[in-house]
């Protein structure tokens, strides 16, 4: 992945303004129009646009650095065995495969099948063997990552139930308290109403026993007042004012004796009633604490399922991702499988086509001393073919001098008047022995010989093809210019393998490196038309340019147009 932040030598912080800036430099420095032979400032400043157009927008820079981070990430040390005894896996079934197609270019037609047959054997059981190893580090690797990701889940779980559980008595144990606070202002509410009950009934009471103290001082000057005019009074009237008097004294003992009781009961009530207070101030506090340890309690619970969530994403994504290699291994076995069975087949068929080839012979010398031999055909041949053969011989013989070449046209002559009738021919067939059933027959096994030998011939073209094509990568990756180019035009036309547009700007990158005029050509097209990377005619023009300054002969005609 290329590092946009290096490119343009700047740091992953650089501001908006420092990015303008060191690309502008860098721009002037780089420009094909200021470096007009030179492809490595061509590419250089084609890296230099890319890494400005990427940095410059906001959206893209925060995308770009999200993969960077990711590309520079450590991979887990499971997954890079898991690679690396993937690719020596492949490594060796691909060995095996080419030393299995070295053995049956060098051997040859003749003798070949025990070579074959044990180059193939040995092939297939490497490439067994190393299917069967990716197949075992795929699944344990599957297993493992599940197992533990089973067991994690099931802690998580656990520790989410018991939370849940100990949350759900904290919830009861809440309702029971706001219960008990609810039912705790219901008495405190009853007994407010019975403490003012009572301040009314003792304000009464004091009022009673204020008028009954004034009734008793009215009494008691009346009584002196009595007292003094004693002469005036008759003793009866005295006797009536004093048991009024004791009468009055005794309503105010009586009410005296109430009025503490009354007084007793209201300190009671307004001591339950600060009790029930007290109760209610605690009930709130408890109340808020519960409620401040459910609401961390329930954050918690929430952070766990997120982190959980994650978790499970993140498993999610490594099963798709060895899903995915092991799709790939199949798919690569199956390329694998194709290629042993391919190979067994070409090497039946040669085997085939040397029984076949003695039993031509064979079939020859049958016909050589018949009128079939006369005309150089075989006895099963069709009438069109006895037809083009005497067509044939006819016109190399007729009207050419010699005794010998009369002798040989009449024999050709006398052969067709037979075999170029049917009636005549199916007499003749009869008298050497020849059936028609024979004929039907031998006519079948050569008709489905043709049908092998074209699906042979079709295989062994797509053989060689990609011998050529590995030959041609392995001379590209070691850096031979017009392989490179070739190799690139193959991705860029998509006619003979999987159209790849990012892997021909790759290779066309490369050879305009060493000045391979077609390949800046091309390099110079897919930047006109964004085809494998960002569009930027500029620097495509300048590469076309470029292109036909060395001699490439299309981008001549493009810029003649």
């Amino acid at each position: 992945m290329k590092n946009y932040y290096q490119i343009l030598g700047i740091k992953p912080t650089a501001t908006d303004a420092e990015i303008k800036s060191s690309y502008r430099v860098l721009a002037k420095k780089y420009h094909p129009d200021v470096n007009p032979d030179d492809a490595t400032a061509a590419s250089k400043f084609a890296d230099i646009n890319e890494a400005n157009a990427v940095l410059s927008d906001p959206q893209s820079r925060a995308e770009y650095d999200a993969k960077l981070r990711e590309a520079s990430a450590p991979h887990p040390s499971q997954e890079e065995i898991i690679a690396r005894q993937r690719a020596q896996a492949q490594e060796a079934a691909r060995q095996a495969a080419f030393r299995t197609m070295n053995m049956n270019n060098m051997g040859g037609m003749g003798g070949m099948g025990g070579r074959m047959a044990r180059a193939r054997a040995q092939a297939q059981a490497q490439a067994n063997m190393a299917q069967a190893q990716i197949q075992a580090m795929v699944n344990q690797a599957y297993q493992q990552g599940a197992a533990e990701a089973r067991a994690h889940l099931q802690s998580e779980i656990q520790q989410l139930k018991t939370s849940l559980a100990k949350a759900t008595a904290d919830t009861k144990k809440i309702r029971e308290l706001q219960d008990s606070e609810a039912e705790l202002k219901r008495k405190l509410a009853a007994a407010e109403r019975d403490r003012r009950d009572l301040e009314q009934e003792l304000f009464n009471r004091d009022r009673e026993y204020s008028l009954e103290k004034t009734r008793i001082k009215e009494l008691e000057d009346a009584l002196a007042e009595q007292n003094g005019n004693a002469s005036r009074r008759t003793r009866g009237e005295n006797s009536e004012l004093k048991a009024e008097l004791d009468k009055a004294k005794k309503t105010i003992r009586e009410l005296e004796r109430e009025n503490s009781a009354l007084q007793a009961e209201k300190e009671k009530i307004e001591k339950e009633q600060k009790t029930l207070m007290d109760t209610c101030a605690q009930l709130e506090r408890d109340n808020k604490q519960f409620d401040m340890k459910n609401s961390a309690q329930i954050k918690l619970q929430q952070d766990k399922r997120r982190q959980l969530q994650e978790e499970i994403e993140v498993l999610h994504k490594k099963i798709a991702e060895l899903t995915e290699e092991l799709e790939t291994v199949r798919a690569e076995n199956e390329q694998w499988a194709q290629y042993a069975q391919s190979e067994e087949f070409l090497s039946d068929t040669e085997k085939r086509i040397e029984s076949w080839t003695k039993k031509t012979n064979k079939d020859k010398r049958l016909a050589k001393p018949t009128l079939y031999g006369d005309l150089g055909v075989l006895i099963w041949a069709t009438d069109e073919e006895i037809k083009d053969a005497y067509d044939k011989l006819f016109k190399r013989y007729s009207g050419k001098a010699g005794d010998a070449i009369a002798a040989k046209l009449q024999k050709v002559e006398e052969a067709y008047a037979v075999l170029g009738d049917k009636a005549k021919r199916k007499a003749y067939n009869e008298s050497i022995d020849i059936t028609e059933d024979r004929i039907k027959e031998e006519r079948k096994l050569i008709a489905e010989n043709e049908k092998i030998m074209d699906e042979y011939r079709n295989q062994l073209a797509n053989k060689e093809f990609w011998q050529q094509f590995d030959e041609l990568t392995a001379s590209a990756m070691e850096g031979d210019a017009q392989s490179q180019y070739e190799l690139g035009s193959m991705y860029y036309s998509g006619e003979d393998i999987d159209l790849d547009y990012e892997q021909a700007v790759f290779w066309f990158k490369e050879a305009a490196k060493q000045k391979h005029a077609d390949a800046m050509y091309y390099l110079g097209l897919c930047y006109c038309n964004g085809t494998g990377m960002e569009k930027n005619e500029t620097t495509g023009q300048s590469f076309i340019r470029q292109a036909a300054k060395l001699g490439s002969k299309p981008a001549q005609k493009s810029i003649k147009n």
